[in-house]
C-alpha cells in the first residue's frame, strides 16, 4: 500500500512521495533549478542561528563550503549543520582553528558578524547586481533566464498590428523548428525505407524542409509570387534568405506598407504550412488558388481594423486590398 504525503499550495497537489520514495514530476523540475537559483538567496545575518556558516549564501566568499570539505568541517570538530552563531565565541572572534588560515588564506580577510541576540536572521533575494530586493517571480525569472544577443528580426514577427497566431508561427519558421521531414531524419524517426520515400506534399517532388517550404517549393513559389505583388517587396525572391535579408533591414519600421509586407509574410507561412498539413494528414489537393485566396482575404480583414492618415500613398494600398476609404483616417502605427 503506497503512502502518500502531499503538501499543498493554493488547493493544489505541491510534491508527493510514496512508499517506494518515488517523487513527483514536478518536484524533480523544482530539485534541478536549486543550483540556478542558489546563488541569488542570501542570508542577512542578526543573531547567526538561523543561518548555516558552510552551505548558506550570508558574505562575500559564502558558500564556505565551495572550499572548505565536509571531511575538513568533521575533522576541526564543526558539524556540517553548524550556525554562524555556533563559530563565534564569546569575544565575538570566529572558533576555527588558527591552521585553517594558512589552509585558507581568504579567511583571513573575513571578519565575524557583530551577532544581535533576541533577531531572527533574514533571507533574502538579490538581483544580478548584487543588491538586495523584493522577492517576486518576474525578478527570478529575470535572474536565471537565458540571454542572448537581440535578433534584428524580432520586431518583423512581434509588432501591435500582427496577427498572434501567424506570428508565433512565423517565428517556429524563423527558429526552423517547424516538424518538417528533414528533421526527421536527424530524429531518426522511422525507418530508412519510408525516410526515403518522403516527398513534399505540396510539389511532390524533394522532401520538404524550412527553405523548400517557404518558397522554393514549386507550389509554394506560385503563391508567394501572387501574393507579394500586392505589396512592394519586387526585390525579394522566392528564397528564404531573401526574406530574412528583407525582415532584418525593415522590422522596426513603422511605415504602413511596411507593416503590411509583414503582415502578408506571416500569412503566407502560415497557409502554406496549413495547406502542406491539409494533403500529407488528410489526402486533401494543394490548391494554389484557394491559398492565395486565403492569405488576401486574411491580411485585407486585418487591414479593415486598421485606421488610416489621408494621403496618396494610403490610397494606393486602400485600392490595391479594396478597402474604401473614410472621411476620417487614422495611422495604424
Amino acid at each position: 500500500m503506497n503512502i502518500r504525503i502531499t503538501h499543498k499550495l493554493k488547493g493544489r497537489s505541491f510534491w508527493d512521495i510514496n512508499s517506494k520514495g518515488n517523487m513527483s514530476w514536478g518536484w524533480r523540475k523544482i530539485l534541478s533549478l536549486r543550483s540556478v537559483v542558489r546563488p541569488f538567496i542570501w542570508k542577512v545575518v542578526r543573531s547567526g542561528a538561523q543561518t548555516n556558516i558552510w552551505w548558506d549564501n550570508w558574505c562575500h566568499i559564502s558558500p564556505l563550503s565551495a572550499f572548505i570539505s565536509p571531511r575538513r568541517i568533521t575533522i576541526a570538530g564543526f558539524n556540517i549543520s553548524s550556525s554562524v552563531l555556533e563559530l563565534v565565541d564569546e569575544n565575538g572572534n570566529w572558533s576555527w582553528p588558527q591552521a585553517w588560515y594558512d589552509i585558507y588564506p581568504v579567511l583571513i580577510g573575513l571578519n565575524a558578524p557583530q551577532l544581535m541576540q533576541g533577531m531572527v536572521d533574514r533571507t533574502v533575494w538579490k538581483d544580478l547586481d548584487g543588491n538586495m530586493c523584493s522577492f517576486s517571480s518576474s525578478e527570478v525569472w529575470h535572474a536565471v533566464r537565458s540571454r542572448h544577443d537581440q535578433v534584428l528580426w524580432v520586431d518583423g514577427i512581434w509588432f501591435s498590428q500582427c496577427i498572434p497566431r501567424h506570428s508565433f508561427h512565423l517565428w517556429l519558421v524563423v527558429k526552423n523548428k517547424l516538424k518538417t521531414q528533414d528533421r526527421l531524419a536527424v530524429w531518426e524517426a522511422g525507418s530508412a525505407t519510408n525516410l526515403n520515400l518522403m516527398c513534399c506534399p505540396l510539389c511532390r517532388t524533394n522532401r520538404d524542409s524550412r527553405d523548400h517550404l517557404f518558397f522554393q517549393c514549386s507550389f509554394a513559389s506560385k503563391v508567394w509570387n501572387e501574393v507579394k505583388t500586392m505589396v512592394q517587396m519586387g526585390n525579394v525572391d522566392s528564397s528564404w534568405q531573401s526574406i530574412m535579408t528583407w525582415m532584418e533591414c525593415n522590422a522596426r519600421s513603422k511605415r504602413t506598407d511596411h507593416i503590411i509586407c509583414k503582415l502578408v509574410i506571416a500569412a503566407s507561412t502560415y497557409f502554406v504550412w496549413q495547406e502542406r498539413n491539409n494533403c500529407l494528414f488528410s489526402n486533401a489537393f494543394a490548391d494554389q488558388k484557394v491559398v492565395i485566396q486565403k492569405i488576401k482575404e486574411t491580411v485585407r480583414l486585418r487591414l479593415m481594423g486598421f485606421k488610416f492618415r489621408r494621403q496618396p500613398s494610403i490610397e494606393s494600398i486602400l485600392r490595391t486590398w479594396k478597402i474604401g476609404s473614410n472621411d476620417e483616417t487614422n495611422d495604424p502605427g
